[in-house]
């Protein structure tokens, strides 16, 4: 019996190649995507622990210079959390490019899939008619070898 050989096997080794560098890189990115959210939290814990230090100065009697360099302190941990939202939105972007190119890709890959599935089909239902062709043919030789040549006024009978 044959052996199944798909014509688009190159297309569809590039196709699979193509859908795990997308996955990768989606990988890539979520993993980007919840650093910056890791980073921001932290951010948020710092500002916290910033704030109750300011009121416990506020509370015993500090300095005013040691009050400002805690008010810059919270101010700048401020413009901090700004930014890490920016590259949270940046990081969101891209996380949802990256799910859109390996969904993308993987469309491609289902696509060869399902080419590849109707012709091994095709390829099985070829091959079950020349098994039906080989048999009727083998059959007919024994029937001949057996009986002899059919003579032609047997068939019209």
């Amino acid at each position: 019996m044959a052996k199944f050989k798909f014509q688009l096997e190159s297309v569809e080794k590039v196709r699979l190649q193509k859908e795990q560098k997308m996955l990768e890189a989606l990988s890539e990115s979520q993993r980007d995507y919840l650093s910056r959210i890791q980073t921001k939290r932290e951010l948020l814990t710092k500002k916290q622990i910033a704030f109750e230090k300011k009121n416990e100065l506020l509370s015993s009697d500090a300095s005013i210079n040691e009050i400002r360099l805690s008010e810059d302190h919270i101010s700048g941990l401020n413009s901090q959390i700004v930014k890490a939202d920016q590259a949270i939105v940046r990081a969101r972007r891209f996380l949802d490019q990256a799910m859109r190119n390996y969904i993308g890709a993987r469309k491609e890959r289902m696509m060869i899939d399902r080419l590849k599935e109707k012709a091994l089909e095709e390829f099985k239902i070829e091959q079950s008619r020349l098994e039906q062709k080989n048999l009727n043919d083998l059959i007919t030789m024994r029937a001949r070898l057996n009986h002899g040549p059919i003579d032609a006024e047997e068939e019209i009978a």
